[in-house]
């Protein structure tokens, strides 16, 4: 049984994945019958080499999808901007134009954008990078006549970066999955229908429970319970050593996301990478992540029953490590001093998914080896 398996299979941890059902080895993963592939935007020489953290929404007539920019390297906080492009099809896509960069707001950096289109109207959650290291979600809506984005003063959400659509609770408000700086998890909870004001919930964490990037997705399981996923710390804790950090943390909540369980290991296996969750028109929850053992060499689809709650089922998006890198530096600038790498010639990855449903099929987009936007496309059918 590999590494996957035994932790799904344990009972003794929070069962996300349904532990009677084992958790198929990385040879077994099935491919879905009908799955398509796109390229969005691609890394071009002496232009934009670094490309990360895409989100794509349906908005009126057309897709949108936003991602974040730097020039060679990865340099988080510092010199990032987002771009964005559109289709009207899924298959043939816009260049991409400038979004939000520095200085506006005063920003040294902007970058992990996420988009909802909701009531006629398009919405821009873009993080925004101060000079202390300090980062805020600043909420913008597209001004579609002029094809500029409006900024809201008023919802600005200090410390909080979003990573999942917003999703609509019981209650009436909506909720983001997201993350508290670099070391909580986090979820954004909307004032009713008001989209530009939010409050920000951070997901108590016991002492032992050390995360890093804890960067989280919801789940609904009906009735105002929500749980909060995160992506994990790979490595053991030696202070609570039963637990392996390669299985992802989770929360509870029963009151529509006003409070929160402290957080326990889930028996769900991923790596050190963002997950995405939502729900499909059929009932089903889904959440995308990157696989235990294959890293990001490997993005796959769990899906529940339809309305059930544990996972039981789990598809391949992309799977391959190849081709190479061709332009993105790696680390390296202001934020990374001392840290600086070349990736160009090392494997690629398929990692930080976004996704929405449109007509039927599930739109997935993610970025391939941080340089270049990519899209799968899966009928819905094939996913029941």
């Amino acid at each position: 049984m590999g590494r996957s398996a035994e932790l799904a299979s344990r009972n003794a941890l929070f069962a996300i994945w349904d532990p009677k059902v084992l958790f198929p080895e990385i040879k077994e993963i099935p491919d879905p019958d009908v799955i398509t592939h796109v390229a969005v935007s691609r890394a071009k020489k002496g232009e934009w080499h670094y490309l990360h953290e895409a989100a794509i929404q349906w908005h009126k007539d057309r897709f949108y999808v936003a991602f974040a920019n730097a020039k060679t390297h990865e340099t988080g906080d510092y010199d990032e901007i987002i771009r964005g492009c559109t289709s009207t099809d899924g298959i043939r896509w816009s260049e991409p134009e400038i979004w939000a960069q520095p200085p506006l707001l005063g920003a040294n950096s902007y970058n992990h954008p996420l988009l909802f289109s909701h009531g006629g109207v398009l919405y821009g959650f873009f993080v925004c990078w101060d000079d202390r290291h300090n980062p805020s979600t600043e909420i913008f809506t597209l001004e579609e006549e002029k094809n500029r984005w409006i900024h809201h003063p008023e919802g600005s959400l200090p410390l909080f970066l979003p990573f999942c659509t917003p999703q609509r609770m019981e209650d009436g408000n909506w909720i983001l999955g997201g993350e508290n700086h670099w070391d909580d998890s986090a979820v954004a909870v909307s004032d009713g229908e008001n989209l530009t004001r939010w409050r920000m919930v951070k997901i108590p964490r016991g002492k032992s429970c050390r995360l890093r990037y804890p960067e989280s997705a919801v789940l609904d399981w009906g009735g105002g319970h929500w749980i909060d996923f995160c992506r994990p710390t790979c490595a053991m804790d030696p202070e609570n050593p039963p637990f392996l950090t390669g299985a992802a943390p989770v929360s509870e909540s029963f009151d529509c996301g006003k409070t929160w369980s402290t957080l326990t290991y889930s028996n769900f296996p991923l790596c050190n990478s963002q997950p995405f969750a939502g729900k499909l028109s059929t009932g089903q929850n889904y959440l995308i992540t990157n696989s235990l053992e294959e890293g990001r060499a490997l993005l796959t689809i769990a899906l529940t029953k339809p309305g059930g709650r544990l996972f039981c089922r789990l598809y391949k998006i992309r799977h391959q490590q190849w081709p190479a890198r061709r332009l993105f530096g790696g680390f390296g600038g202001k934020t990374y001093a001392g840290m600086e790498s070349d990736a160009v010639g090392t494997a690629t990855e398929w990692s930080y998914p976004n996704a929405i449903e449109h007509d039927g099929k599930l739109y997935i987009v993610c970025s391939q080896g941080k340089e270049d936007c990519v899209l799968s496309v899966i009928p819905v059918e094939c996913l029941v």
